[in-house]
């Protein structure tokens, strides 16, 4: 009995350490299998082509510059005006329409005033006889025959029934709206027969022969400004046009709660396109620079980090025997179309519409390639193909326009 117990002992002694070689076996083929593909992987990787980005590109040649000071202002007319009822009554008559042309002095709107025309009538009337009695009042008292006290009652009386009827040809005239300029009127806002109060308003009138830009700048820009200096002014209300104009007045006082500088400007052509109380962008022009870095925006990258741009530099001989091998696999690979992307670190001087002026430095001169379209898979020191056409925004013009 015990010799058969000693031999299931060692049975199972056997098939334990049996079992325990083919999971050390397994776990280590297992490993070295993972070895072998991660091997395999990093020679793949090692030998694999570099992967080629296609962009666009463009050369940097030397450019004018016309450096701005942008703004917003509001269109004003030369002359302008909301006329109000001056005196409460009844509208008597409507002697305009609306958008009629008027000339300085013409009569426009009427109220009532009937009750003033009869007053002044019977004051009027007692004139004749009121003046006679002053001037012979004037021989009597030369020779005595009437008090000074009498004369002074005379003369008083005489010269308020004058007061009176200046007051009521005053009080007709301020119920008579005439036009106090040439000009277009707006849309009349009474009929006849309407009550009105005082101050309620009637009709604009705009002389437009002249319009103007009202604006403000900050102090600091007032060594770059000066009157009779150009500005272009657009609109978004008339897209893809602009308006020149001068600096025609510059307040003399800054003020103290903003620091800004009101000034205004006189449009020199089109102004009939215009209309008053409309908002415009202005573009001051300052003196223009020469030999300028000047670059699509799209070609900056702008990040938390600075501003970049990718500049296209030949392949060492090393790359382009590893293009040229490429190329036997890909036909439309042109070795002389590929360069290395290197991103250089730029700085922003100015911006006008799509065009970015950019500061001058080692790593960036006249006559470099720079990447302009193709960013999502580029990063620094990347092979790059370069494709036969041109980058979104190279050739489109500033939003404004030039004088």
């Amino acid at each position: 009995m015990e010799i058969k117990q000693r031999k299931k002992t060692r049975s199972k002694k056997f098939l334990l350490i049996l079992v325990l070689i083919i999971v050390l076996v397994v776990f280590g083929g297992v490993v070295g299998m993972q070895q072998f593909i991660k091997m395999k992987k990093t020679e793949y990787a090692e030998h694999m082509p570099e992967a080629v980005s296609l962009v666009t590109a463009m050369k940097i040649e030397p450019t004018k510059w016309v450096p701005s000071i942008k703004a917003t202002g509001k269109i004003r007319p030369n002359q302008g005006a909301m006329l109000s009822a001056q005196m409460s009554g009844v509208i008597k008559d409507v002697l305009i329409k609306s958008g009629q042309q008027v000339e300085k002095g013409q009569l426009l709107v009427e109220i009532d005033s009937s009750v003033e025309k009869a007053n002044l009538r019977a004051s009027e009337a007692q004139l004749p006889q009121v003046k006679k009695n002053y001037q012979r009042y004037q021989t009597l008292i030369k020779s005595g025959s009437v008090s000074k006290a009498e004369y002074d009652n005379m003369k008083a009386s005489y010269n308020q029934l004058v007061a009176n009827i200046e007051a009521l040809k005053a009080s007709i005239k301020r119920r008579q709206i005439y036009a106090p300029f040439s000009g277009v009127v707006g849309i009349v806002k009474v009929n006849k027969g309407q009550y009105v109060n005082m101050g309620t308003p009637i009709v604009r009138v705009e002389d437009q022969s002249a319009m103007k830009v009202q604006f403000n700048l900050s102090q600091t820009a007032l060594a770059e400004v000066k009157q009779g200096q150009d500005i272009v002014v657009t609109t978004d209300v008339l897209p893809n046009q602009s308006f020149p104009a001068k600096i025609s007045a510059i307040d003399p006082a800054v003020n103290t709660a903003t620091g800004l500088v009101e000034m205004e400007a006189l449009i020199t052509s089109g102004q009939q396109k215009l209309l008053s109380g409309m908002f415009v962008n202005l573009n001051i022009q300052l003196p223009s620079e020469q030999n300028q870095i000047v670059v699509p925006q799209i070609a900056v990258t702008y990040t938390m980090y600075g501003e970049t741009v990718y500049v296209l530099q030949p392949l060492s001989d090393k790359d382009r025997v590893m293009v040229e091998k490429m190329q036997a696999r890909n036909p439309d690979l042109k070795v002389d179309r590929v360069y290395r992307a290197k991103q250089i670190e730029v700085k922003t001087v100015d911006r006008n519409g799509n065009f970015a002026q950019l500061r001058q430095n080692k790593g960036l001169k006249s006559g470099d390639l720079i990447v302009s379209g193709g960013f999502q898979r580029l990063s620094n020191n990347v092979l790059v193909l370069v494709a036969d056409k041109n980058g979104v925004g190279e050739t489109a013009p500033a939003t404004i326009g030039n004088l």
